[in-house]
């Protein structure tokens, strides 16, 4: 991957970490990360979330509690994900 294209989904990364992308920069976050090799994506969305913890940790006013709602589907998909169930 270019330099060129590392800088772009950087940069893109960092918006979605900011939950800043609109439909067109999404996608093409999908497709610069579709030509990217699995452990350089790994760690370009890790310095997204890093990115991300970074600003909230300068605007603890941006912190506000996960809805319990929320919560329990993501919980209940990550139990889903991790012990699928079995066919039949």
């Amino acid at each position: 991957m270019s330099r060129m294209h590392t800088d772009r989904l950087q940069e893109l990364l960092a918006d979605e970490a900011l939950a800043a992308l609109d439909a067109k920069r999404s996608a093409e976050l999908a497709m610069l990360l579709s030509d990217c090799p699995a452990a350089e994506r790994d760690a370009l969305m890790q310095t997204a979330a890093l990115t991300q913890l970074a600003f909230l940790h300068r605007d603890r006013s941006a912190l506000q509690a996960m809805p319990e709602r929320l919560k329990a589907r993501l919980l209940g998909a990550a139990q889903a994900q991790r012990f699928p169930a079995k066919p039949g």
